[in-house]
């Protein structure tokens, strides 16, 4: 084989390669555009489905459905999710047509499916501001219920309110799956698990409980990606808290100005005025 050959030979490899790296180039440029225009389609597909189910309209849910599973096929969810990420909202998909399913009509469980599922397609296309972060609020505040209820001693208001935060937890759970690391979600759902045994004792361990709580302000930053410097209770109203003193000692400082103001009217109407003479008024002047 000459070299003049392998020249040949050579270059004809070196034009194949470049050429399919060409077709490969300009068939990812034609892809995008289709995928964004997908994502697009499954966002308004998933708003629509919400709508439709917040209101109980069955056969428009039904063909919301349609709609976004048909947006579905073919779609590549590389660089938007991890499979964790794709398991979960695969999940509320399923969940969502199993509750569509259902001979009878539950609202509540209407408005969860459809919130989860539309929170995840939200989650997957949004990398910021995500509507599922706004949640962090809601559950702030489970938390704080939480606390309160532990400091004045009420194990039936503990439960109650880790109940909102356990059901507040299962809507977000897919978006927060997509966005955040697998130890973000373990961490919070162990913890979750963990103070659900501590409330169904019969004995309550008051310091385990106060000591969870405090895990649990740190798990809730971690889910959702917040500092850890940042304040997740507001100050609690109660005997353990210096604000729920300085309310009393302000109350009582307006009721006895209050007071003093009242005395002080009653006695000028109870007065009766002395008219003083002309002598009487000028017997102190110089």
């Amino acid at each position: 084989m000459s070299v003049k050959f392998k020249r040949r030979v050579g270059l004809t490899a070196a034009l194949i390669l470049l050429a399919s790296l060409l077709t490969w180039s300009l068939s990812a440029l034609a892809q995008e555009p289709d995928r964004g225009e997908k994502l697009k389609q499954l966002e308004a597909a998933a708003e629509q489905l919400y709508t439709h189910m917040q209101q109980g309209s069955v056969s428009e849910a039904a063909a919301d459905m349609g709609v976004l599973t048909a947006t579905l096929e073919g779609l590549s969810f590389q660089g938007l999710t991890s499979v964790e990420g794709i398991h979960a909202l695969a999940e509320a998909i399923m969940d969502t047509k199993a509750t569509l399913a259902k001979a009878e009509v539950v609202p509540e469980e209407w408005a969860e499916s459809s919130a989860r599922l539309r929170l995840a397609v939200n989650s997957l296309l949004h990398t910021e501001h995500a509507l599922w972060q706004q949640y962090y609020t809601v559950m702030a505040h489970d938390l704080q219920q939480m606390s309160k209820a532990r400091a004045g001693g009420k194990p039936a208001a503990l439960r109650t309110a880790l109940q909102a935060l356990q059901r507040h937890y299962e809507i977000i759970r897919p978006a927060a799956i997509i966005r955040r690391s697998p130890s973000d979600i373990n961490q919070f759902t162990s913890w979750l698990s963990y103070v659900g045994r501590l409330s169904q004792e019969r004995t309550w361990d008051e310091a385990a409980l106060r000591e969870a709580l405090v895990q649990g302000e740190g798990a809730l930053k971690g889910l959702f990606g917040r500092r850890g410097d940042e304040p997740v209770f507001l100050p609690i109203t109660g005997p353990d808290s210096p604000w729920y003193w300085s309310g009393m000692i302000g109350l009582w400082i307006v009721l006895a100005l209050g007071y003093a103001g009242i005395r002080k009217f009653m006695g000028n109407q109870s007065i009766t005025p002395v008219r003083r003479t002309k002598e009487e008024g000028f017997r102190y002047r110089l």
